[in-house]
């Protein structure tokens, strides 16, 4: 009995404190290749503040994500090992602005407006639970059973009813709840459908905060992993 509360206790402070990583994150990310030498590591020099999250994702498959390493006095600097061989873009979240290098398209986006309005329609009616979405960049290729893919923010902001809260005494959470997508999208004649959607970065914010703003820069993309750690050097993302 002991047992179980203490382990009760534990999963209700990893789903309450925004120090800690949560589980549900953790089981997010693709595990190291203990068999590849290769990886990254470097360092933020602007924005001047600490990274709350570093993710490397190969641009030939979205589904695998790795977690980096964050370290030094001012969390700044980070490592990613065990990199099997390959180019990746990077994501790096800070508490109030996040920076991505995904390259979304292979080629140059031949999307038209039409598209690029048909994918916003889609997003607002996908997923209800989260009632305000936010498409930064969609990039692909136009025409019916072409591929397209989109960074998106999916926000709730409003309380959520969480079963483990209840352990507490209560029957929800006033926190909010925000997450960062890579979506790919077909068109399918009518519209453009939902594919496939990786979650990289999902969270329980404050409400009196304000949604990190989004910056998309090309010096977080397209790093080429070998067989070694590949130092990046200092990275200046104001422009």
């Amino acid at each position: 009995m002991k047992s179980l509360l203490a382990l009760v206790s534990l999963l209700i402070l990893c789903a309450s404190s925004p120090a800690a990583d949560p589980p549900e994150r953790t089981r997010l990310y693709t595990a190291p290749d203990p068999a590849s030498p290769g990886g990254l590591k470097g360092r933020i020099t602007n924005p001047d503040a600490p990274i709350e999250q570093i993710l490397a994702v190969p641009a030939a498959n979205i589904e695998t994500v790795y977690l980096g390493e964050i370290s030094g006095a001012k969390k700044d600097s980070f490592q990613f090992k065990g990199l099997p061989v390959g180019k990746y873009d990077l994501i790096v979240v800070f508490e109030k602005a996040f920076y991505e290098g995904f390259k979304l398209t292979r080629g140059d986006s031949t999307l038209t407006t039409d598209d690029r309005q048909k994918i916003e329609t889609t997003i607002q009616k996908s997923e209800p639970f989260f009632p305000r979405k936010f498409v930064h960049r969609a990039e692909g290729e136009s025409g019916r059973g072409n591929l397209a893919r989109g960074v998106i923010t999916y926000f709730r902001d409003r309380g959520s009813e969480l079963l483990l809260e209840q352990f507490e005494g209560k029957s929800n959470r006033p926190d909010f709840r925000r997450t960062f997508k890579l979506v790919v999208f077909k068109d399918v004649g009518p519209g453009w459908q939902i594919v496939r959607a990786r979650d990289l970065y999902p969270v329980w914010m404050n409400p009196k905060a304000a949604l990190p703003a989004h910056h998309y820069n090309t010096k977080l993309s397209e790093f080429r992993v070998a067989d070694e750690i590949k130092d990046i050097g200092a990275l200046d993302l104001s422009n």
